[in-house]
């Protein structure tokens, strides 16, 4: 899955990191662009966002979940990406067929997945098979 204009890579979170539903970002966490899923059971999705040369975390990142491409449709979920480019959400997402996917940094401009997910394991693919998910 390609995630465009966007280098997402999946930190691994510290459970006292919270970057949940509340738009807020909070603290920092730890093994940014890790699967956060492979050791955090309680997380639904999880990720990390880098500045646009990808090359450090990018903090106060806007991350949302919404039910249809390029914005349209219900936003399920919006996450605040941490002091160390990290987000997740304990909360439930029914992924269905599929459900995508928007960053946005402090410039406003938002960038959108072309492809839907139906996983919140996103530093499975970002960073590894694809590239990191970035914003500016």
């Amino acid at each position: 899955m390609a995630f465009i204009l966007m280098a997402m890579t999946i930190v691994s979170c510290s459970e006292d990191s919270k970057s949940e539903d509340d738009g807020v970002s909070y603290g920092s966490s730890h093994n940014t662009g890790k699967n956060c899923l492979s050791c955090h059971s309680s997380f639904k999705l999880a990720g990390s966002v880098y500045n646009q040369a990808m090359t450090s975390a990018y903090m106060g990142a806007k991350v949302k979940i919404i039910s249809q491409a390029n914005g349209a449709g219900t936003v399920l979920a919006t996450l605040t990406s941490d002091n160390t480019g990290n987000f997740h959400t304990s909360s439930s997402i029914s992924f269905g067929s599929g459900v995508y996917v928007s960053v946005e940094g402090t410039s406003g401009t938002v960038k959108y997945m072309n492809s839907a997910i139906t996983s919140g394991a996103c530093n499975s693919c970002h960073g590894s098979s694809t590239s990191k998910v970035w914003t500016e």
